[in-house]
């Protein structure tokens, strides 16, 4: 009787353990899926990005001065032609260009493109462009200055006659093309709305949203940036980090394609001379100007398109060497006199040889 009363016990000890041990790893599995829930809802990406402007004039693309607007207008308009990072050609609206001839070009566009308000782009998209420019004061206005006249073949084919050949005239239609209604676009974003303080773009192919913010000034804009109201800004002041601090943002360098240069006047005998040119590159110290007059702030160049450019050889490379230009200089027959750089001509005196043997 003693021995079942134990057994009793032992079971029943058994099955209290169990529906503990049971009743412990459902509470668990619940803690973890609540853990996963928490956790998947703390890292849901947002998709709309904020970018700070100032200086807002209007998102045309042929009319603003603003060159931060026509970055974010390359998202709403498409080119006839791209260019890509690294300056080679690629279709923009245009699906193939030949040359006829000097000055002919026939341009094929794509027949499956629209615009925002599902009308479709043509051939007279791009004549109602060329002529917006030509009536307008716009940046592009060089691009189209050497194009004399259009011919519409169809809606999708249009030939281009220039004054006078142009090599490489395809880099030219670069611009981007507008229709009569101004806030359509043919690119990925399209405009959801315009106001005064605030502009909305949402992508066409997901649920990513754009949103441009207007600013007075720059100092309400890096306000809006240190109060994390805007994520992204653009800026050309070195000494941004005294309105936003050293933490708390990523920092992207773009180098630019402005220069300063010291030009060479041609019109002096000496300094025509090609030999003089590439000696005084050699002379002049740009680290140094970089330092004493920059802070150290610029990058040097050696080609005005070395930073992403096909045409850019990596075996350009500056140095400051004072021997060297000695050298190329001496080589070419220079020499200083009375603290003037002259060259002297070598009279040569040609023998007989026989008279001298």
């Amino acid at each position: 009787m003693k021995e079942n009363y134990f057994k009793f016990i032992f079971f029943t000890t058994i099955i209290i353990l169990l529906i503990i041990s049971i009743f412990l790893a459902v509470k668990n599995k619940n803690s973890y899926a609540s853990e996963d829930t928490q956790l998947k809802k703390e890292t849901i990406i947002d998709k709309t990005i904020n970018i700070g402007v100032t200086k807002y004039d209007t998102l045309n693309p042929i009319l603003t001065k603003n060159q931060d607007i026509q970055y974010i207008t390359k998202l709403i308009y498409k080119p006839i032609i791209d260019i890509s990072e690294d300056f080679n050609l690629q279709k923009g609206l245009a699906e193939e260009w030949n040359k006829i001839d000097d000055k002919t070009y026939l341009i094929k566009l794509q027949e499956d493109i629209k615009w925002d308000d599902g009308k479709n782009f043509t051939s007279e998209d791009i004549e109602y462009t060329i002529d917006f420019i030509k009536t307008n004061q716009s940046i592009y206005n060089e691009n189209i200055n050497n194009i004399e006249k259009l011919e519409i073949v169809n809606d999708y084919i249009i030939k281009v006659f220039l004054k006078e050949p142009e090599e490489d005239f395809e880099y030219m239609l670069c611009f981007p093309i507008i229709c009569e209604n101004e806030n359509i676009g043919t690119g990925n974003y399209k405009i959801e709305s315009i106001n005064e303080q605030e502009l909305l773009l949402k992508s066409k192919t997901n649920k990513n949203e754009i949103v441009i913010k207007v600013y007075d000034n720059t100092t309400k804009l890096y306000n809006a940036f240190s109060k994390e109201e805007i994520d992204l800004l653009v800026t050309n002041n070195f000494n941004y980090q005294n309105y936003i601090g050293k933490i708390g943002h990523i920092k992207s360098i773009i180098i630019g394609r402005n220069f300063d240069y010291i030009k060479i006047n041609l019109n002096n005998k000496v300094l025509a001379n090609p030999e003089v040119v590439q000696a005084m590159s050699l002379l002049i110290n740009k680290n140094e100007i970089n330092n004493k007059i920059y802070n150290n702030l610029y990058y040097l160049a050696e080609f005005p398109l070395q930073y992403g450019s096909y045409l850019y050889k990596d075996n350009i490379k500056y140095e400051n060497n004072i021997n060297k230009a000695q050298e190329i200089l001496e080589e070419a027959g220079w020499v200083y006199n009375r603290k003037e750089l002259e060259k002297r001509w070598a009279n040569i005196k040609i023998y007989n040889h026989n008279k001298y043997r």
